[in-house]
């Protein structure tokens, strides 16, 4: 099985946008029509096992209050069909390497890293995951994990009194 890593962060993509709607729309995936067309916007990296969808992932660009820095919230969903491989993971370190690329090229976004909420049980039993270097820093209301990794290029600022 060969799989196709699309970066789609940004691109408003026609093709890849459709296909996340297709697979956001069935049911008990993302019920709420609204929530699809935010996420759409926010698609990063888009995984095709022979032209069908395999799996996706966004990112939602904001403050993380905890490290006072701007992180891409990385939120990802694998096709059923494909859940019992290692392309969740691979699709995480995909991501992982698009968005720190992007950030690097466009340095006026002061983009510091990527975080995660782990919400797959069993996700998450060692504290620094080996393939994405995402590290666990604190945990949810919900105890649910919560992950991040800088990018490497990242400088933090001075004085962060405040």
């Amino acid at each position: 099985m060969s799989i196709e890593y699309v970066n789609a962060w940004r691109k408003d993509d026609p093709r890849l946008e459709a296909d996340a709607r297709v697979i956001w729309s069935e049911p008990g995936i993302l019920p709420d029509l609204a929530e699809i067309e935010i996420r759409v916007k926010q698609l990063a990296v888009v995984a095709y096992s022979d032209g069908q969808l395999a799996a996706l992932t966004t990112l939602n660009v904001r403050p993380f209050e905890h490290v006072r820095q701007k992180f891409a919230f990385i939120r990802g969903f694998v096709t059923p069909a494909f859940r019992m491989n290692a392309v969740g993971r691979e699709i995480m370190v995909e991501t992982h390497k698009m968005i720190e690329n992007w950030a690097l090229n466009n340095p006026d976004e002061n983009l510091a890293g990527m975080a995660a909420v782990m919400q797959v049980p069993g996700v998450g039993k060692r504290p620094v995951g080996r393939s994405t270097g995402m590290v666990l820093v604190g945990y949810t209301p919900d105890n649910e994990q919560v992950r991040a990794a800088w990018f490497e290029h990242f400088r933090v600022p001075g004085n962060l009194e405040g």
